[in-house]
């Protein structure tokens, strides 16, 4: 018979009326459960046994292969990988021998990572242990004051030809594949823009990456003649530490705010910067192109639109208005 599942009060009802010399089809018609004579003696047993109608969980029979952790093994293995989350298989291995005792193989110690601690390997994600929290939440109440409308964020890149290469690449089934370089020694493009939430405001591209000087050059010229006066939209800078910028800003009446150290979480201007290397990896167009710099400048304008600004301010917690589109009436 298969297995069914019986309430609590079922099997206590069904074994005092037991006792009291009902029959087992008068019990099976007053409770409304087809019970099988193999449940009532179990019942019965258990309660001769133990007195009580319903078996303690923790004496149930474990059923199929014993595990090979225990919960103190289970407890060491956790907190070493929240300790060390880079460490190889055969080294959890060794540790796991040295503190406890137990001795697995590497395969033993993946399946019990996987299927039994719910642990899996996965791409790293880097941080710097320099970052302050502190100095990121108290920016992060700051900025809760100004409106997305506000804010310009601007930061330097670096693009180059070998680094846009596509990662992963086909072939028959058992054979390696390749890749090929087209320029043995790609130049290496410095990009310089500048976004607000309705897209990109200032742009320069050149090749090498820029100096403080280059940087206050783009300010002066390019990027400060272009915003307004604070309070207003386009008002505030949003930009790395550098404090030789404040007396320029200052002329021209420009607020700006210092982003915390490396929390690129908070610049959209980062996210803008992956989109756009994405999008060149999948064109491939600097390989084959004569003007890298013009085909830069294009794909910003490409990418980095004011619907994906929109976006990226609000996914980096900006204070972004929602959108009051008109909507058309229903056709009746």
């Amino acid at each position: 018979m298969p297995y069914v599942f019986y309430p609590p009060g079922v099997k206590v009802i069904a074994v005092r009326m037991t006792l009291e010399g009902k029959s087992r089809d008068v019990i099976r018609k007053a409770l409304g459960f087809q019970i099988s004579n193999q449940s009532f003696n179990r019942w019965r047993e258990l309660y001769k046994q133990t007195r009580r109608f319903i078996q303690n969980p923790e004496e149930y029979e474990h059923l199929g292969r014993p595990r090979t952790l225990s919960s103190e093994d289970c407890t060491f293995m956790l907190q070493l990988v929240r300790n060390e989350p880079g460490l190889f298989l055969d080294e959890i291995r060794e540790k796991l021998y040295d503190a406890t005792g137990t001795l697995l193989s590497v395969e033993s110690v993946h399946e019990n990572l996987v299927n039994n601690l719910s642990i899996t390997l996965k791409k790293a994600e880097t941080l710097n242990s320099q970052k302050c929290l502190l100095k990121k939440y108290r920016y992060v109440a700051q900025m809760s004051f100004y409106p997305a409308n506000y804010l310009v964020f601007t930061d330097e890149s670096a693009i180059c030809d070998r680094a846009l290469l596509r990662t992963h690449a086909r072939s028959p089934c058992g054979t390696p594949a390749a890749r090929y370089i087209v320029r043995q020694n790609p130049e290496r493009f410095g990009i310089l823009p500048a976004i607000s939430i309705n897209g990109i405001i200032a742009l320069t591209v050149r090749v090498d990456t820029y100096t403080g000087i280059k940087f206050e050059h783009f300010l002066k010229w390019l990027l400060l003649p272009r915003m307004n006066k604070y309070p207003g939209p386009n008002s505030v800078l949003v930009c790395d530490n550098a404090r030789y910028i404040e007396a320029i800003c200052d002329e021209f009446g420009v607020l700006v705010i210092y982003l915390p150290p490396y929390c690129p979480e908070l610049n959209p201007i980062e996210l803008c910067f992956a989109n756009l290397k994405s999008h060149l990896r999948r064109t491939q167009a600097l390989s084959v192109t004569t003007q890298p710099e013009w085909l830069i400048c294009r794909a910003c304008v490409k990418v980095m639109t004011a619907c994906l600004c929109r976006k990226l301010y609000r996914h980096c917690g900006y204070l972004v208005p929602s959108l009051n589109r008109p909507t058309t009436p229903r056709p009746c």
